[in-house]
């Protein structure tokens, strides 16, 4: 790094990192910025390239950050020197691993998908919290959908604390936006399985049958899926609680139905029960 440290808060580069904490700012701009080595990491493994690259002055990068660092040289992305005073104005939230980086990314729309016989998707409706859809994003790479549809999305999917909760699994995945109504219509369309999970449904998750082109509908933990979505499910099962508790937390009840999804796709089997043929 051969350039001089930026100094002043009133850099208009370090502006524009400072104002990405918002989401109007975000949307408008077209960009979100990306805070620590893992999460620059993936964005580039997934071939994004940095708008701009910030490191404290001084730092030696190490692990994930040391080998971003280098895809950036690579890119003939020179990183830029920020006094230790200036970056600790403008790191994000306890992130202290001496980098930021902006990136321009922006969900996707429906029309972008592709569309298979084993299409394999998760809708999530509604969800507010950054750090529940950041595990879902997280949870939905693991078990290799194809996509993630966010239906009437109450957080925006560019927020910091969404990359770092989904450890920059967001960037590895098609990541598209819609409506309640639009996902439905398209889902339909498109002749897909819909598969939904609610404490009053009278079949357990493990008769689902969830292979071929599906989808798999979460919806935010405090208000629940859209009632649309009962209409619309063609396996609507429950999770039989054993315990005192009445329910899982979102991501967990998602692996489940995902993960039986993925199991059936493999073996190539209905499940024992399963009223689809």
């Amino acid at each position: 790094m051969n350039q001089e440290s930026i100094t002043s808060l009133q850099n208009p580069r370090i502006k524009q990192l400072v104002a990405l904490r918002e989401s109007r700012q975000r949307k408008k701009a077209g960009l979100t910025r990306v805070d620590g080595g893992r999460e620059l990491l993936r964005a580039l493994e997934a071939g994004l390239r940095p708008e701009a690259v910030f490191v404290r002055e001084g730092l030696r990068p190490a692990g994930e950050l040391a080998e971003a660092m280098e895809r950036c040289r690579g890119l003939d992305i020179e990183a830029q020197p920020i006094t230790s005073a200036v970056y600790d104005k403008v790191r994000y939230g306890d992130r202290d691993e001496g980098v930021c980086a902006t990136v321009a990314w922006q969900p996707g729309k429906l029309d972008s998908l592709d569309v298979t016989p084993d299409s394999f998707w998760l809708v999530v409706e509604g969800v507010e919290k950054p750090g529940n859809l950041g595990a879902l994003l997280r949870t939905a790479d693991a078990a290799g959908v194809h996509a993630v549809i966010l239906a009437d999305p109450a957080c925006d999917p560019a927020n910091p604390n969404v990359i770092r909760a989904s450890m920059g699994t967001l960037f590895s995945q098609a990541v598209v936006r819609a409506t309640t109504a639009e996902t439905l219509k398209f889902l339909t369309e498109h002749h897909t399985g819909i598969g939904i999970t609610r404490p009053q449904a009278r079949r357990p998750w493990y008769e689902a049958s969830l292979s071929g082109r599906v989808a798999i509908v979460s919806g935010a933990e405090d208000r629940g899926l859209d009632p649309a979505w009962r209409d619309a499910a063609s396996e609507d099962v429950a999770l039989p609680m054993a315990g005192f508790a009445d329910s899982l937390n979102l991501a967990a009840a998602t692996a489940i139905l995902l993960y039986e999804a993925v199991r059936q796709r493999r073996s190539g089997q209905a499940p024992p029960g399963s009223t689809v043929k």
